[in-house]
């Protein structure tokens, strides 16, 4: 959200516009995706699902139709929307909403029993449908879909699953775990070998060491003060630059929770600057 204004009757919100459109349309034109732009797509999803789960929040209604694209249809620039089913949770309490849509939706929601892991088993049903083109869980109607969804039994069957590799079928199995207490969350799945060898995005080093060098005189010692840098910046560079510095942000989060550590900015450094940086 960039503003908001009121009058005497309503509010109004000015809202980012993504001019790419939805990925379930981006599905239908391409009819299946390479391993690199799916895996591309997927570390972005999964970045964006770690971040919601570390601040106990969980969509409960994740499908291409609710990832929006850049004009540029690039993937590792990627918007998730639609938390109109979303919930703050209680990591020690179990949920007991059945909610979703019957594809994505993940066995123990329709047992009304479940956790933040719905939202990495909705994850695997995507990459499933970007690399295939089908569903995993397919029926004539909703009652035949859940009916599947409920036995849980992943397949490869079919020409298009022959040329992909057996890593991303591993990927995918490894999301669609039955179990959700063996199923891996979401920055558990980001270090997945297919995903760390198919997802790096080329940043050039540029950026990098220019986002460095205004991070070297960078000192937010009280909060106004941090949040109010946070807003001149959010307010007064464009969007190209905006873009450019979450690629380089993407870059330095390894672990993609949204956060730079000190760590990760020291391993920064150290990779595009050739210096160690002392604490």
């Amino acid at each position: 959200m960039y503003e908001f204004f009121e009058d005497e009757k309503r509010y109004y919100l000015v809202t980012e516009i993504c001019k790419g459109g939805e990925l379930f349309d981006e599905v239908l034109t391409r009819g299946s995706f390479t391993e690199r732009d799916a895996a591309v797509l997927i570390k972005q999803v999964l970045s964006c699902v770690n971040y919601c789960h570390k601040n106990n929040i969980v969509h409960r209604d994740l499908k291409p139709e609710n990832i929006l694209l850049e004009p540029s249809k690039e993937f590792d620039q990627i918007k998730i929307i639609d938390f109109g089913t979303s919930l703050v949770y209680d990591p020690e309490k179990q949920l007991d909403e059945k909610l979703g849509t019957p594809y994505y939706i993940a066995p123990e929601v329709l047992n009304k029993s479940y956790n933040s892991k719905c939202d990495i088993w909705s994850v695997g049903v995507i990459v499933y449908i970007l690399l295939s083109g089908q569903p995993p869980f397919n029926g004539s109607d909703d009652k035949e879909i859940m009916k599947k969804v409920r036995e849980g039994k992943v397949h490869f069957d079919g020409p298009q699953w022959q040329k992909i590799s057996t890593e991303a079928k591993n990927f995918i199995k490894r999301l669609l775990t039955y179990d959700p207490e063996k199923r891996p969350d979401a920055e558990q799945a980001m270090t997945d070998p297919w995903l760390q060898k198919n997802s790096h995005v080329k940043v050039e080093s540029a950026l990098i060491v220019g986002a460095l060098e205004n991070l070297k005189g960078f000192k937010a010692d009280q909060t106004l003060k941090a949040a109010t840098y946070a807003f001149i910046a959010g307010q007064l560079i464009t969007k190209q630059e905006k873009d450019d510095l979450a690629r380089v942000f993407k870059a330095f989060d390894t672990n993609g929770d949204g956060k730079l550590s000190m760590e990760e900015v020291r391993i920064g450094y150290r990779d595009y600057y050739g210096i160690n940086m002392s604490d």
